[in-house]
């Protein structure tokens, strides 16, 4: 995702996609979060974060980015 997730009362690009979750993508373009969309994509080009990796491990864990 390019920025945060933001609750719209209406499309902001006047689509009519109706209220919900979007983001902006860039160049005054926004597109609806799904998050049954979200769950079926795989994850590419992640990198390991450092932050909470056991130090003698030599497998780093791969994550969605949330650190708990």
């Amino acid at each position: 995702m390019v920025t945060r997730i933001k609750y719209y009362r209406k499309d902001p690009n006047d689509k009519g996609r109706g209220a919900g979750v979007y983001y902006h993508r860039g160049k005054g373009y926004y597109s609806k979060y799904s998050v049954e969309r979200d769950k079926n994509k795989k994850s590419k080009n992640w990198r390991v974060d450092p932050v909470g990796l056991p130090k003698k491990t030599r497998v780093p864990q791969i994550s969605d980015g949330k650190l708990w």
